[in-house]
C-alpha cells in the first residue's frame, strides 16, 4: 500500500469512528524522507527527496529544475544508461569506473523503492544521476563526525552551473559556505570554469557524461595488458612492495608502478629490489624495458581499431556514438605518443 493510500485508510477510519476533521487533511510532504530512508547514503536521500520535489515541484523548486539537463539528456550522456552493448565498448577504466557507480546506484535503489513503492525506476536514476554530477563536497564539525566521506556532499543551487576545466576556478569552502575565487583575469562574456578535480577523461565520462578535447590528466590504464605478462612469481614480487596493478600511460609516458612492473620481466629479484633502493641506476635497464612497452602499446593499438569499428557498427544515437569515437580516438593519439617517444 502507498502512503496516498495508507492516508485514505487512515481518514475512512477516522470518518467510520465519528471523528471529524474541519477543515484540515493530511498531506504527504515531498523531501521529508529521512526518516522513511533508514540506513540510505546521503545520495540516495538527495535523490529521492529531488525526484518527489520533480514530480510535484513547490513553487520555489521551479527556478532550479528549470536549469537541469532533462531526462532525454541525461539518458544519451550518461554511461549508466546506455544499452549492455555500448558500456561494453568503453574503456575498461570506464567499465570498471560503471560497474562500481551500477552497484551504488542499485543498492540505493533496492532501499528507496521498498519505501517509495509508486516511484518509478527511471525517474529515479534520472534524480540520482542529477545529485551524482551536480553535488559539491562539504563537511561541518557534525558530519565529519558522524557521515563518511562519500556522503558528505551537498546541492548548490547557481554554483553547479559551472562547468569544468583542469585550470578552472579555484573552489574552497568552510563551514558556511563556498567560495569560488578565478585564477587569472577573465574578459567580460568569458566563461568561468570551476575544476571538478584532477580526472582523467574516462572518469569524466563515466561520472559526468563528458570528455575535454585537451585534457592535461588525461591517461590510461594499462593493466588488462601488463598483469598477464606477470606470473605467480613476478606478482608476488610486486605486490609485496605495493606495486601490483594501477599501470599507467598519460601524457608524460608510461607512470612509474609501470617501469616497476616491467622491470621484473628484464632483471632478477636482486637487481629489482636494487632499484627499488635507490642503488641501480633507472636507465640502466630502460631500453629493455621500453621494448616490452612498445609490444605491449602496439597491441594495444590494434585492439583500438577493432573496438573502433564496433563503435561504429553500434546502433545507437549520433551523440552517444561519437563520444565514444573521440574516447577512443584520445586513447589512441595517446598511446601513439607514446610510441614515437620511445621508438
Amino acid at each position: 500500500m502507498s502512503i496516498d493510500e495508507s492516508i485514505e485508510a487512515l481518514l475512512k477510519w477516522a470518518s467510520d469512528n465519528s471523528i471529524t476533521l474541519n477543515g484540515i487533511q493530511p498531506e504527504v510532504l515531498p523531501g521529508r524522507v529521512t526518516s522513511r530512508l533508514k540506513g540510505a547514503t546521503v545520495h540516495a536521500i538527495l535523490a529521492t527527496a529531488l525526484s518527489l520535489d520533480m514530480n510535484s515541484p513547490p513553487e520555489d523548486f521551479l527556478p532550479w529544475k528549470a536549469v537541469f539537463p532533462t531526462k532525454t539528456d541525461i539518458q544519451t550522456l550518461m554511461p549508466l544508461c546506455w544499452p549492455l552493448e555500448l558500456q561494453a565498448l568503453l574503456s575498461d577504466t570506464s567499465q570498471d569506473l560503471l560497474s562500481k557507480q551500477r552497484a551504488k546506484f542499485e543498492k540505493d535503489w533496492a532501499l528507496v523503492s521498498k519505501s517509495y513503492p509508486d516511484m518509478s525506476r527511471e525517474d529515479y536514476q534520472y534524480a540520482w544521476l542529477l545529485i551524482n554530477t551536480r553535488t559539491f563536497y562539504h563537511t561541518t564539525p557534525r558530519t565529519k563526525k558522524s557521515l563518511l566521506k562519500d556522503d558528505r556532499i551537498a546541492l548548490q543551487p547557481v554554483a553547479d552551473l559551472f562547468n569544468h576545466s583542469p585550470d578552472g576556478c579555484t573552489v574552497s569552502y568552510s563551514y558556511q559556505g563556498f567560495t569560488i575565487t578565478t585564477t587569472k583575469p577573465a574578459l567580460k562574456g568569458e566563461e568561468l570554469f570551476i575544476r571538478y578535480g584532477f580526472h582523467s577523461n574516462d572518469f569524466l565520462l563515466t561520472e559526468y557524461g563528458f570528455i575535454l578535447e585537451s585534457n592535461t590528466s588525461d591517461s590510461v590504464c594499462l593493466d588488462e595488458y601488463i598483469k598477464p605478462l606477470l606470473n605467480k612469481e613476478k606478482k608476488s614480487m610486486l605486490d609485496g612492495r605495493g606495486y601490483w596493478g594501477r599501470y599507467m600511460l598519460g601524457r608524460d609516458g608510461a607512470c612509474y608502478r609501470t617501469q616497476i612492473a616491467l622491470r621484473t620481466l628484464v632483471l632478477r629479484e636482486s637487481q629489482w629490489l636494487m632499484v627499488l633502493d635507490g642503488l641501480r641506476g633507472e636507465d640502466v635497464d630502460q631500453d629493455a624495458v621500453n621494448d616490452i612497452l612498445l609490444k605491449v602499446l602496439r597491441q594495444y593499438l590494434k585492439d583500438i581499431e577493432v573496438v573502433k569499428a564496433k563503435v561504429n557498427d553500434a546502433s545507437t544515437g549520433d551523440i552517444t556514438r561519437n563520444t565514444l569515437r573521440d574516447r577512443w580516438q584520445q586513447i589512441q593519439d595517446l598511446i601513439e605518443a607514446t610510441v614515437k617517444e620511445i621508438s
